[in-house]
C-alpha cells in the first residue's frame, strides 16, 4: 500500500534528485524538536513536555505550530522518516498524536556515540515508543541492534558542466575530532607540491553552502575524506567522489568491503601519510566503475527502504 512519506530533516540537494514520481510521494517537513533558544522554553519543555500526553494546541508552546500540524496530517497509510531525532520525550509528545498504524523511522547519518549520551538507553527507550531505527553505520547498526540503512547521494545536475581542476585535493567539513590529522595531511601534501583546497570552518561566517561546496569538489581532482573516529559507515564524500568521478582518499579502511572500491580510484591512508604513496596514487589514470554499481547508491534506490 502506498502513501505518502513525510521526511523531516531530509539533506534537500539530494532529495532533489528524486525521480518526479517519487518527489510527488514526499511531503517535506522542516526540523522543529530542537531545543528552543529561550531558556524559560527550555525549562518548561524539560518539565512538561513528553511526561504527560499533551494536545498539539499546548505543544505550540515549545514547537513550530505550522511544522508540527504539518507532520500530523500523516495518516494511518503513511509513513514518516526523521533524521537524527535523539530526544526521546520530544519524540513521545508527537507519537502520541499520530495515527498508531503510522510507520514511523529514524534514520541516524552520524556515529551513534556522537549523537546520543546513553546511547543503549535512549534508543531502547525511542524504539519502545515505537519508532524504526536505521543507522548510516554498519557498526553501529550491529552494536545497538539497529537497521543498516547504508549512504547515499544523486547524480549531478545535467546542467552541470564540470570546470577545470583548481586544486588536486578537496576537503570542506567540522574539524570534530580530526582537525589534528587533517592539518598533518595537507602539511604533506603541499609540501610534496600538490595543490590543497582545505575548509574546515570553525565559526558559523565560514561555512559554506552546500551547492558552493559542490563547485568546488567539481573543480579538484580528488576528494579528502577523514572520518571521526571509531566510524565504520561511509561519510557522503566517497559517494561524491564516486558520483562526480573524483579520486579519493580516505582512511577508512573499511572501504575495501564496498563494490565500488578500486585501488586505482581510492586510496586508504596509513596512520602517518606517505607523500610518495600518494603521488603515485594521483599520476595513476582512474579505472572506469559501471554504472550499475553507481546507481545502488542513488538516493533513488535508497529512499525505497522507506516506502514500502
Amino acid at each position: 500500500m502506498s502513501g505518502k512519506l513525510y521526511v523531516m530533516g531530509a539533506p534537500r540537494y539530494i532529495f532533489d534528485g528524486l525521480h518526479p514520481e517519487l518527489q510527488q510521494r514526499i511531503e517535506y517537513v522542516s526540523s522543529f524538536l530542537n531545543f528552543p533558544k529561550s531558556k524559560w522554553k527550555q525549562i518548561t519543555r524539560y518539565l512538561v513536555v513528553g511526561r504527560i500526553p499533551l494536545p498539539k494546541q499546548v505543544l505550540y508552546l515549545w514547537f513550530s505550530a505550522q511544522e508540527l500540524n504539518h507532520l500530523l496530517q500523516a495518516d494511518a497509510y503513511d509513513r514518516i522518516l526523521l533524521y537524527e531525532c535523539c530526544n526521546v520525550r520530544a519524540l513521545r509528545a508527537i507519537k502520541t498524536l499520530l495515527p498508531k498504524q503510522t510507520v514511523c523511522y529514524i534514520y541516524y547519518c552520524n556515529p551513534i556515540h556522537t549523537i546520543f549520551r546513553q546511547p543503549e538507553k535512549q534508543l531502547k527507550q525511542i524504539h519502545q515508543l515505537g519508532f524504526r531505527l536505521s543507522s548510516f553505520d554498519p557498526h553501529d547498526a550491529s552494536k545497538y541492534h539497529l537497521d543498516s540503512a547504508g549512504q547515499y547521494f544523486c547524480y549531478p545536475h545535467d546542467d552541470n558542466t564540470p570546470p577545470a581542476p583548481s586544486s588536486d585535493c578537496f576537503f570542506c567539513g567540522l574539524p570534530k575530532d580530526r582537525e589534528e590529522d587533517l592539518l598533518l595531511l595537507r602539511q604533506t601534501m603541499e609540501a610534496g607540491g600538490l595543490k590543497c583546497n582545505f575548509i574546515i570552518p570553525k565559526l558559523p561566517a565560514e561555512k559554506i553552502t552546500y551547492p558552493e561546496y559542490l563547485r568546488q569538489l567539481s573543480a579538484s581532482r580528488c576528494v579528502v575524506d577523514i572520518c571521526q573516529q571509531n566510524q565504520t559507515g561511509l561519510t557522503r564524500r566517497p559517494l561524491e567522489a564516486l558520483f562526480y568521478q573524483k579520486k579519493l582518499i580516505t582512511n577508512n579502511p573499511h572501504i575495501k568491503e564496498y563494490n565500488f572500491y578500486n585501488p586505482a580510484n581510492i586510496l586508504i591512508l596509513q596512520e602517518t601519510p606517505n607523500i610518495r604513496q600518494i603521488k603515485e596514487f594521483m599520476a595513476r589514470p582512474m579505472a572506469e566503475i559501471p554504472e550499475s554499481i553507481r546507481r545502488q547508491y542513488d538516493i533513488n534506490q535508497w529512499i525505497d527502504q522507506f516506502l514500502h
